[in-house]
């Protein structure tokens, strides 16, 4: 049976009027916790009383809760309540890297609003955290404890491998797959769409976004999409050229066949502006000819002359969710020994270099 923290262990509560009242609580509860007051395992009690206890409201004492969710040091359970998180571990020093080879592509616009976007968040949390330009640089870092957690904004495919063997907490930015696809079939459907094509990144070892992600949740949906209406971008083709010069071209490959597509859907956004000039080009009407669906990042907004109907993602969002993964306490992650460690990571920068 889990055991209830009580009132009278959090009653010395005072404020000092420095910072906002939800910091400090965070504050309190953090010191609480790191001298064993309160032990893991333990349920807090809930927001209204601890609300009555600290003169304060629900809604200052849940923002202060949520920081220390975020921080690892508590665990949110659904219907349940709040409970000290069972092995902590707080991460305060935190990397954010970005492939070189992405650097050098000109599609950058999501990678500096994703950059200064977790960089804002993780300075509003009171985290030390640094930017790592290539791969020497993050293994000096790790080796000289300079960071406990490292943020992958963008990992190419082959820097995974690697990345994924640092010994310490990583994650990677990944844009979540995650759409309302019965809302797509029932606008299809609407506009009687009998040809659905579509325009995907192509699947590759290890990547986030399998392209079958889509393709798949419109089967489950209802909408099928014919192999000759499909087309991929690989990573191949984006050597030398850009994801918009690409879409540029599948987009004529797909609406100059014999057979053309009465509907199609584009994903990702950076495709978007390719496939837009060439139904330009090609003169047809939208959505009259053919029924566009686009994916649009709302923060990044690009300018459409066409009537298409958005699959719209918010990628500050997705922010939240990279920090929330990245500091929070998992019990099955074990570091490597420290000798091991060592020396897997001089082995690593050996090929790096």
């Amino acid at each position: 049976m889990k055991k209830i923290v009580s009132l009278e262990q959090l009653r010395d509560f005072q404020r000092s009027g420095t910072a906002g009242i939800h910091q400090e609580l965070a504050l309190y509860l953090r010191e609480k916790i790191f001298s064993g007051v309160l032990t893991p395992g333990e349920q807090l009690p809930s927001l209204r009383d601890l609300a009555v206890l600290w003169k304060t409201n629900p809604f200052s004492v849940r923002l202060a809760m949520d920081d220390l969710v975020c921080r690892g040091l508590l665990n949110r359970q659904q219907g349940r309540g709040m409970f000290v998180a069972s092995s902590v571990r707080e991460i305060r020093r935190i990397g954010i890297y970005c492939s070189q080879e992405f650097r050098l592509s000109r599609d950058l616009l999501a990678f500096f609003y994703l950059r200064d976007a977790l960089s804002r968040r993780l300075r509003e949390l009171q985290f030390e955290f640094c930017f790592l330009d290539d791969r020497a640089s993050l293994h000096d870092a790790v080796l000289g404890n300079r960071i406990q957690a490292v943020a992958g904004v963008v990992v190419s495919t082959s820097d995974k491998k690697w990345f994924n063997s640092l010994p310490i907490r990583k994650v990677v930015f990944m844009r979540d797959p995650l759409m309302d696809f019965d809302r797509i079939a029932r606008a299809l459907a609407e506009h009687r769409c009998r040809r659905v094509a579509a325009i995907v990144p192509a699947a590759t070892p290890g990547d986030g976004i399998p392209v079958s992600f889509l393709i798949t949740g419109l089967k489950s949906a209802g909408v099928r999409i014919m192999p000759r209406n499909l087309r991929t971008i690989s990573p191949e083709a984006l050597s030398g050229s850009t994801w918009d010069k690409v879409g540029y071209e599948k987009t004529l490959e797909l609406l100059t066949h014999p057979l053309r597509p009465d509907a199609l859907i584009v994903y990702p956004d950076n495709a978007v502006p390719g496939v837009i000039q060439a139904i330009l080009k090609l003169g047809i009407k939208v959505p009259e000819e053919l029924f566009a669906v686009f994916h649009r990042n709302v923060e990044l907004p690009y300018f459409c002359s066409l009537d298409a109907f958005y699959l719209d993602m918010h990628l500050s969002g997705f922010v939240d969710k990279l920090v929330e993964s990245l500091i929070h306490t998992e019990e099955n992650q074990k570091p490597m020994p420290e000798r091991r460690k060592k020396t897997t990571l001089r082995k690593n920068r050996k090929v790096a270099e």
